[in-house]
C-alpha cells in the first residue's frame, strides 16, 4: 500500500475548503429545487418546436423531458446516438462523490431516474449503493471529512469498519479497512437506457435523426431562424445546444466563445461472472468499478494522464494502469480474463461544472453542456429543469431559481455577456 499517497480522484468534494455552513446550503438549495420541481409545467397554449442539437445522454433526456411537457422535438446527432461517452461510461447514477454544488442535483437525480424505470423507460436502473474507500490513513482521514459535509448536506452515508466493508465486498483487498457508503447512490446501463429513451421519443411523435452533421446556423437580428444540415434546413422556435465535448467547435459557428475541453477516458471489462459478488458501486485506488446486470466487471477511470481531444482508441498504458489499480482492490480476480475495452470522450470546463440557460447573445438559444464525466446521473434532473425553464420562457416568465440555483451554471459566469432573464 502507497502509505501517503491519495488516490480519492473521485471524491470531487474539497474537504480542506467546503465547511459545514456549505453543507447546510446545499440541503437548503435540495428543498428549493425538489419544491420547484414538483410543480405543475406550464404547458404553451400554442404548441413550441425545440431543436436539440446533441444526441449523447444530455440531449435524449431533454428531448423526453421536452415532449411530455408538451413541445414538439427534434434532435439531431453528427454519429450515432450515445456514441459518445453518453454510452461509454460506468453508468453510475451518484451523489457520493460529488462537490457540494451539484449535490442538491445530484440528489434529485437519483429519483427522477427511479421514475424512469416506473413510466416505462428501461434503465437497468437499481439502488445499488455506492462505496468509497480508504488505503491509508490520509484517506481515511479525507473520508472521514468528506462524512460529516455529506451528512450536513441531506446526503444518507455512512463509515464502513472493516468488517462492514467485508459484509458489502467480501472479496475487497483485507488491507482495506475502511469505507464511505451512501445507501441512496445507483447504477444503470447506459446501452438499454438510450435505445429504450430514442424509441419513447419515436413513438411519440419526436424526429430522432442521427448522422446529420449541423453546417451553420441561419440567424435574424438576434435570434436563429434555423439549422443548415446535408440533409436540409431545420426549423424551430427555439434551439438546445447539448454537444459535449463539441459544444466549443458548435458554438463558433455563432460567434460565441463558450470553453469546453474533450478529454479521453477509457474502460475495461471483463469475463461474466455467474455469480454477483459486487452489489454496489465502487469507487477509490483512482478507478471506478460495478458489475453489471449482465455479470461483467467494468472499471475504469481518467485524469490528467490521459489525452486531450477526441482520441477514443484505447491504449496499453490505460489497459495497463487500470488494471493494476483493479488487481490492487481485488488481488482475487488476477486471472480474470478482459473481453473489451471501450473509449469515450468526457467534457471538462474550468470549474468542473456544467453549462446550462440562455446562450449570451441569442434570443432562442439555450445550453446544456459541459458535465466533467458526470453528465450521465445528471442527465436527468437537469432535462427536466431545461423542460421547465423553457416552459416558463415561452410564457414570459421569469424562472423563480434562476438566481438563486441556475446563475451557478451560467455561460456568463466567466465574465461574457449575460444571457436574459428567463432560464
Amino acid at each position: 500500500m502507497d502509505q501517503e499517497m491519495n488516490r480519492l480522484s473521485l471524491l470531487s468534494l474539497q474537504v480542506e475548503k467546503d465547511s459545514i455552513g456549505s453543507a447546510l446550503y446545499a440541503k437548503e438549495i435540495y428543498e428549493q429545487l425538489k419544491e420547484y420541481l414538483s410543480d405543475p409545467t406550464i404547458i404553451p397554449a400554442k404548441k413550441k418546436t425545440i431543436t436539440i442539437i446533441g444526441g449523447g445522454i444530455i440531449g435524449l433526456m431533454a428531448a423526453y423531458f421536452l415532449q411530455k411537457s408538451g413541445f414538439g422535438v427534434t434532435i439531431l446527432e453528427r454519429k450515432s446516438f450515445g456514441a459518445a461517452a453518453s454510452g461509454r461510461n460506468g453508468g453510475g447514477v451518484l451523489a457520493l462523490g460529488r462537490e457540494l454544488r451539484e449535490m442538491p442535483f445530484a440528489r434529485i437525480a437519483i429519483d427522477i431516474w427511479d421514475a424512469l424505470e416506473l413510466e416505462g423507460i428501461d434503465t437497468k436502473f437499481v439502488r445499488s449503493g455506492n462505496v468509497m474507500f480508504a488505503r491509508n490513513e490520509i484517506e481515511k482521514q479525507q473520508l472521514l471529512a468528506a462524512h460529516d459535509l455529506y451528512y450536513a448536506s441531506g446526503l444518507k452515508v455512512k463509515i464502513l469498519s472493516s468488517n462492514e466493508l467485508k459484509t458489502i465486498l467480501p472479496e475487497i483487498d483485507s488491507q482495506i479497512t475502511m469505507g464511505l457508503f451512501s445507501e441512496v447512490d445507483a447504477q444503470s446501463y447506459p446501452f438499454t437506457t438510450i435505445k429504450s429513451i430514442i424509441s419513447y421519443l419515436r413513438k411519440n411523435g419526436a424526429q430522432v435523426i442521427d448522422h446529420c452533421e449541423v453546417i451553420e446556423f441561419k440567424t435574424k437580428q438576434h435570434e436563429i431562424e434555423s439549422v443548415v444540415t446535408h440533409q436540409r434546413d431545420y426549423q424551430s422556435d427555439a434551439y438546445l445546444f447539448c454537444a459535449g465535448p463539441w459544444t466549443t467547435e458548435l458554438c463558433k459557428k455563432l460567434n460565441e466563445e463558450i470553453p469546453v475541453f474533450p478529454r479521453r477516458s477509457q474502460i475495461l471489462v471483463t469475463e461474466i461472472m455467474k455469480k454477483r459478488n459486487i452489489h454496489p458501486f465502487v469507487a477509490g485506488n483512482s478507478i471506478y468499478l460495478r458489475q453489471s446486470h449482465a455479470g461483467n466487471i467494468l472499471f475504469g477511470g481518467g485524469g490528467p494522464w490521459e489525452t486531450n481531444g477526441y482520441d477514443v482508441s484505447n491504449t496499453n498504458f490505460a489497459i495497463e494502469f487500470l488494471t493494476k489499480r483493479f488487481i490492487e482492490i481485488f488481488p482475487g480476480y488476477r486471472n480474470m480474463q478482459l473481453i473489451r475495452a471501450f473509449a469515450g470522450t468526457v467534457e471538462l470546463t474550468r470549474d468542473h461544472l456544467p453549462y446550462f440557460g440562455k446562450i449570451n447573445s441569442w434570443e432562442n438559444a439555450f445550453i446544456s453542456a459541459g458535465y466533467n464525466g458526470h453528465g450521465y446521473g445528471m442527465s436527468a434532473v437537469m432535462g427536466k429543469i431545461m423542460a421547465k425553464s423553457l416552459s416558463n420562457y415561452f410564457a414570459g416568465r421569469v424562472n423563480p431559481i434562476e438566481t438563486s440555483i441556475l446563475s451557478t451554471f451560467s455561460v456568463s459566469r466567466f465574465g461574457q455577456k449575460a444571457g436574459n432573464q428567463y432560464v
